[in-house]
């Protein structure tokens, strides 16, 4: 059988058994007649010349037609790969000034379900501020029928030339600035996230740059004592408080020169001690604060007339040798230990706890070699708040644990276990109840005290009764409604809360972990347990369960027998709050020490503290603070990307965490948040993206914010 290429159909023809030339002539002659030699390579060459113009035809279209589809599939990768938050309207409330301060004006976002005409807000007739004081009256009758002791003020020491300095002041607007828009009353947007009602925080005024940080040298010169930084002149008109510079605004300015944070703390501390008790045994016996022996709940007891010690806290700053730190950080530490600690009476103490990276040098075998390196770096005001360490000491420490490696990062390293320094910080520093690990590129508009006396005072009222439940997702108050609807909604879609210790096979249980009053959680009828009970743990992030979720550091359990493969499931029940910026009680640290240093058990640095919590049934908090959103994102969408897990959740399938934290960066808190950069550095004068700057302030006055964490801000001079 044999194909005939001329005919529009694929068929068969039969070919004779031999080929006589007679007969092939026959067989290729047409029917008007035979074919001459001449006309044959004729047609032959025609056919060559037409088969080649097909081929060359046929090549360029299927190379036109690859390049075309390769363009599609292109744009259309594009599309599916571009975030869908980037197309949101990006808003503008946020950057109106002090010129257009208002009372009682409807927010930009989120919406509130206000339809019609919404009137004239009330406009203030010109920008005044006033010292913003968040602290308790300590002498009122109030105060000392509850409290040990007495308060007494703290100094801030004297000046170079002998002169008592002032205490700082920090200074507010009330109002909120109208935004820009024509023909609109919308002011700055409230936070999407959190409430600042919810921690006692005030959101009916705002905090200025000269107001936040003027008062610590934000301002004015190096000459007279200040940092050189933003030393701007000139208002909207001649003595007004909004305008490009701080001329008009009553800052104190004080001279910071020769300033010893480390003395004054000291001084402080000491002058208010009856406020705080005395240390038992078991206090000043670091043995004995091992989580096998006494509570220390126990260390501190409450008098005959029913009062009771101030908690005391430490506060530590995260740094390293080689640290570069400039007006903005200088103004951000004194700020710090001037608001918590010394305004307080000593209630907090701040400390640069400074990583030595050179792992060759043994600070500690050589007090003067300690103090060489402490010196050299960490500017001359903040060498008596310092503490240094090193992974080699860690490692010394916790020899316990046998060193590996994760995804390129050897367990005795800091990225893994941030917390080795801090727990060890906390074996030596029996005197502290809490402390806050607090990082260097975090910033507050704000008054620290009545954010840190906020969270405190609001963990201490939550339940147990769903509290992990609760923990794992995001408080969305245009959503969920009040605390109270969020919390039934949650209790509906967990029937069978986490209540007690969750047990792990090789994690033992200390005689002085805390077990529930009741049997289940059904017997809770009136979610009593844990009402009152301060937070061993107090998160600013949802603290969520990692199982299934996409999160890379899911896998990182040491010690529990789980490969280190990424394997299912990937560690032992656990729990995850990213960004590692939290509170600790001397209890959760001194089990995560016990689990480190005695059982060989680790874990990754953000799983660390809320799974130890987990496991010994202490009480963990997420702290729903106030985080806002660049863009109008539609609310539903919101809700189920950043509470995409399992029942509504953060974590497990679906979690935010992992390859979805592209959605935090138009968010003001998360490692990758690049808003809280934006929003920064329009704050404090800037201009960005051609927006912003001394122009549009000289006209409109400057930023003026409600109080709100930022982080992380990188490299700032201002």
């Amino acid at each position: 059988m044999s194909w005939n290429p001329f005919t529009k159909g694929h068929f068969y023809s039969t070919l004779p058994l031999s080929n006589p030339a007679g007969s092939s002539e026959q067989w290729r002659c047409p029917p008007n007649g035979p074919v001459t030699p001449r006309l044959k390579r004729a047609i032959c060459r025609l056919m060559i010349i037409l088969t080649s113009v097909t081929v060359i035809i046929a090549g360029f279209s299927l190379v036109a037609i690859r390049h075309s589809t390769g363009r599609v599939i292109a744009k259309a990768k594009v599309a599916v790969e571009k975030p869908r938050w980037e197309d949101f309207t990006l808003l503008e409330g946020y950057y109106s000034g002090l010129g257009r301060l208002v009372r009682g004006s409807r927010p930009e976002y989120p919406p509130i379900g206000i339809t019609g005409d919404l009137g004239s807000p009330e406009v203030m007739k010109e920008a005044k501020s006033a010292v913003f004081n968040p602290y308790p009256d300590f002498g009122s009758e109030e105060y000392k029928s509850a409290w040990w002791g007495t308060y007494k003020g703290c100094s801030y020491g004297t000046d170079l030339s002998g002169k008592k300095r002032d205490r700082p002041e920090i200074r507010t607007f009330e109002g909120i600035p109208q935004g820009m828009g024509s023909g609109h009353f919308r002011c700055m947007p409230t936070a999407i996230f959190g409430s600042h009602s919810l921690l006692g925080l005030r959101d009916d005024l705002c905090f200025d740059r000269y107001g936040r940080y003027g008062t610590y040298g934000y301002g004015y010169g190096k000459e007279n004592g200040g940092l050189g930084a933003a030393e701007y002149g000139g208002g909207i008109a001649d003595g007004d408080e909004a305008g490009w510079g701080q001329v008009g605004i009553p800052v104190k300015a004080i001279d910071w020169r020769g300033i010893d944070w480390g003395k004054l703390q000291r001084e402080c501390v000491e002058k208010n001690k009856d406020r705080f008790g005395t240390l038992g045994p078991e206090d000043l016996d670091p043995e004995g604060v091992l989580a096998e022996s006494v509570p220390s709940s126990n260390r501190r007891s409450e008098k005959s007339d029913g009062k009771k010690p101030r908690p005391r806290a430490a506060i530590l700053l995260r740094t390293w040798a080689g640290y570069e730190y400039k007006p903005s950080d200088m103004a951000n530490i004194r700020s710090l230990i001037s608001e918590l600690s010394l305004n307080s009476g000593g209630e907090f103490t701040v400390y640069l706890l400074v990583h030595v990276k050179d792992n060759e040098l043994p600070i500690w075998a050589s007090k003067k070699l300690y103090e060489k390196t402490l010196k050299e770096s960490v500017p001359e005001e903040f060498w008596g708040i310092a503490e240094l360490w090193s992974e080699s000491m860690m490692g010394a420490i916790y020899n316990n644990l046998k060193d590996n490696t994760f995804r390129g990062n050897r367990l005795h390293g800091v990225y893994r276990s941030s917390f080795f320094p801090v727990q060890e910080f906390a074996y030596r520093h029996p005197e502290f109840d809490f402390v806050w690990n607090w990082e260097m590129d975090v910033r507050y508009i704000g008054h620290f005290y009545e954010l840190f006396s906020g969270m405190d005072a609001w963990a201490a009222k939550q339940p147990r009764k769903h509290l992990w439940e609760r923990n794992e997702r995001y408080y969305i108050p245009s959503v969920h409604g009040s605390w109270a609807n969020f919390s039934l909604a949650v209790a509906a879609k967990s029937p069978k809360p986490i209540w007690g210790p969750v047990p792990v096979e090789s994690v033992k249980i200390f005689p002085t972990d805390p077990k529930p009053p009741f049997p289940t959680p059904e017997e809770d009828t009136e979610s009593t347990w844990g009402v009152g009970e301060p937070a061993d743990l107090i998160s600013l992030n949802p603290v969520f369960d990692p199982e299934d979720a996409t999160w890379v550091l899911s896998g990182d359990s040491t010690g529990y027998g789980f490969p280190i493969e990424d394997t299912s499931p990937k560690g032992p029940p656990r729990r995850t709050a990213i960004v590692a910026v939290a509170r600790l009680s001397r209890k959760l640290l001194m089990r995560m020490h016990a689990e480190n240093a005695l059982h060989g058990h680790a874990m990754c640095s953000e799983m660390w503290p809320p799974s130890v919590a987990l496991h010994h049934g202490l009480k963990a908090v997420f702290a729903p603070h106030p985080l806002f959103v660049d863009r109008a994102w539609p609310l539903k969408y919101l809700e189920r990307t950043f509470n995409g897990g399992p029942k509504g959740s953060a974590g497990g399938r679906g979690s935010v965490f992992g390859k979805g934290e592209h959605n935090f960066q138009g968010t003001s808190w998360y490692y990758n948040a690049q808003f809280a950069s934006k929003l920064w550095r329009r704050w404090v004068g800037m201009e960005v993206d051609s927006a912003g700057g001394e122009k549009f302030e000289s006209v409109h006055g400057r930023m003026c914010l409600r109080s709100m964490l930022l982080h992380p801000i990188k490299s700032m001079e201002v």
